[in-house]
């Protein structure tokens, strides 16, 4: 996986200047850091392909970072490799419990790095599936979830999330701009999930998004992010569309029109009142009630599943 960003922590600039030199001319592009702090906020801005992070570093150490890092779905899976003097047995284990994928003992030769980069990279790719702008599980994590809450025979409830006037913004203001809003909304589902420590997030894909939870979560959860999706909407705007309150552009005609700001429309679909045999059926009510609450015009809104 060549090409592929690497985070290189550690605070000595001699060893950074080493093995950045080793893994650029390996092709891979190197992204520096110095303490553990700038470690994790150049992880959040860059999003890394793979982490090298120093054991004993200033601010926060590796182990701290990983655990930060860890924290955040959207890196749940990212590589990580803690590079030490340190070869005590119980640091190591320490590790292995946070899920650490492997180890580097200074001083490590060139091969070595290279070829265990090159590893942790392609073992990586083969299993994930993950969404590379936002970093959530893509349609086969999802589906995988959520037929193992079908078969687990547990109440359980799937949200399924879209935003509105997403192509309108995105032809109006760029590319760049509708990436910035779709890592948002990522976010912002995220954290609104934690409500339930077993939730799952995932991407289906362009601006749609998918949570898997416990049914008494769902309309919480959901609560919290039509309330955030409303409150950050005007900022992704100019003044002069603030000020007015909608933004104007061009519909698929190419007529001009005017546009309200971004919302989320989130159809709840659950299995408390009638059973849910496959992936096909959950998806096919998610799509209908999503639907419905698109129809809303005015703002983020839900539609829970009320049929017996």
């Amino acid at each position: 996986m060549e090409n592929a960003k690497i985070l290189l922590a550690d605070d000595s600039h001699a060893i950074r200047f080493l093995v950045s030199e080793i893994l650029t001319n390996a092709g891979f592009t190197v992204i520096e850091a110095e303490d553990g702090q700038e470690a994790l906020e150049k992880t959040y801005k860059e999003n890394p392909d793979l982490l090298i992070l120093d054991y004993e570093m200033p601010k926060k150490n590796g182990f701290e970072v990983v655990q930060e890092v860890r924290s955040r779905t959207g890196y749940l899976h990212t590589p990580i490799i803690i590079f030490t003097a340190n070869t005590e047995k119980n640091t190591k284990l320490e590790g292995l419990g946070m899920d650490i994928d492997d180890y580097l003992t200074k001083p490590a030769d060139e091969d070595e790095i290279v070829a265990r980069v090159r590893l942790l990279l392609k073992r990586n790719k083969q299993k994930m599936d993950c969404n590379p702008l936002t970093r959530l599980p893509g349609n086969p994590s999802i589906q995988a979830r959520v037929e193992n809450e079908i078969a687990s025979g547990k109440t359980f409830a799937v949200l399924y999330c879209d935003l509105n006037n997403f192509k309108s913004f995105n032809d109006k203001y760029g590319f760049e701009a509708g990436d910035r809003v779709l890592k948002t909304t990522a976010d912002i589902l995220v954290q609104a999930a934690k409500q339930d420590p077993n939730a799952f997030v995932g991407h289906i894909g362009g601006d749609d998004f998918i949570i898997v939870c416990a049914f008494e979560y769902a309309e919480k959860i959901a609560q919290e992010i039509t309330r955030r999706i409303d409150e950050v909407a005007p900022s992704f705007y100019n003044e002069e569309d603030r000020q007015q309150g909608f933004m104007l552009g061009h519909n698929r005609k190419g007529e001009a029109e005017k546009f309200n700001f971004l919302a989320i429309g989130i159809g709840i679909v659950h299995n408390t009142k009638r059973p849910l045999e496959s992936f096909a059926r959950v998806s096919h009510i998610g799509a209908e009630l999503k639907g419905l609450a698109k129809q809303h015009t005015q703002g983020s809104y839900y539609v829970l599943d009320r049929r017996g």
